[in-house]
């Protein structure tokens, strides 16, 4: 019953937060973007339709209540080739105990270096940018309801200039029953990023999913995000099909409501593809995203269960 009466709690908050976050929200800049790039090569497969779905230590990105579904130690890492010559990288480690699950992880988005030139365009340096964040979570099974909490440090350096914040995501994950499940995760709480005398909020996010698992292998996830401060809405839906215990095919499709009109699409633009192989409880994972003129991007996993 209590179980019940705190999915209701939760959900009556987060419907609250997300009509408080629309009244407020205008065309605002948000700080501390990469927090927005999906973690792991499986979920990005699967159109980024991982809230309900999460079940490993990439949890502590996409829903810290599913880390309270871990029944074994992980360390994941993930390596992506990103958009313009960035590297998006992943390192995550999950250790299940009695009284839950504790989880840390390191996500850092490499820019890497350009020249920079004065005013009569002679070669004054080099500028780097990059972003990272640092976070520690725990999630626990209560009864049939999954929660969790986790805190991230956060930096970002541009060209010298370096500015951190912390912020905090929590979520929950329920079994409605032994084919479906709901999630609902608050991410990126915090109070900002600032540089020099500007301060941008970071981008808040309320994120909703429900997925649907049968015997055979096939599991199919919807998720519904939004963005508080930027109005960005987002419906993600993903499928996974275990062909073989050892071999999965994945797909997914991301649409977007409000769109970037600086960012070029393409007919292909929101699809997604992945593959994944197993082993001895470990798995390989690859995923593939178009993005038009900007490039594809690649990401590719290693869990090592144990």
């Amino acid at each position: 019953m209590w179980c019940g009466r705190l999915l209701g709690i939760s959900t009556i908050f987060a419907v609250n937060l997300l009509c408080v976050g629309s009244s407020f929200a205008t065309e605002l800049k948000t700080g501390a973007e990469f927090l927005n790039i999906s973690v792991g090569a499986r979920p990005a497969g699967m159109g980024n339709a991982y809230t309900s779905l999460v079940n490993d230590v990439t949890a502590i990105h996409w829903n810290p209540g599913g880390l309270g579904l871990m029944n074994s130690r992980e360390l994941a890492a993930m390596y992506s080739q990103w958009l313009i010559d960035t590297q998006y990288n992943f390192l995550g480690f999950g250790y299940p105990t009695k009284m839950g699950t504790l989880a840390g992880s390191l996500v850092v988005l490499s820019q890497g270096e350009s020249e920079a030139r004065g005013a009569s365009r002679e070669k004054t340096g080099s500028v780097k940018a990059q972003d990272q964040s640092l976070a520690l979570g725990f999630g626990r099974n209560l009864g049939r309801l999954n929660v969790g909490l986790n805190t991230k440090w956060l930096q970002s350096e541009i060209a010298g200039y370096k500015t951190t914040s912390i912020a905090l995501d929590m979520g929950l994950i329920y079994p409605w029953s032994r084919s479906v499940f709901l999630g609902l995760a608050v991410q990126n709480l915090g109070p900002g990023m600032k540089f020099i005398n500007q301060r941008d909020p970071l981008p808040i996010t309320l994120a909703t999913g429900v997925s649907y698992r049968t015997p055979q292998g096939l599991s199919l996830a919807l998720d519904a995000k939004q963005q508080l401060y930027n109005k960005k809405i987002q419906i993600n839906i993903g499928t996974e099909y275990r062909v073989l215990p050892m071999f999965a095919l994945r797909g997914g499709y991301l649409a977007k409501f409000a769109q970037d009109n600086n960012l070029p699409g393409t007919k292909f633009s929101g699809l997604s593809a992945g593959i994944g192989f197993a082993f001895l409880g470990n798995e390989v994972d690859y995923a593939f995203t178009p993005f038009g003129v900007l490039g594809d991007t690649h990401r590719v996993s290693l869990s090592l269960k144990f």
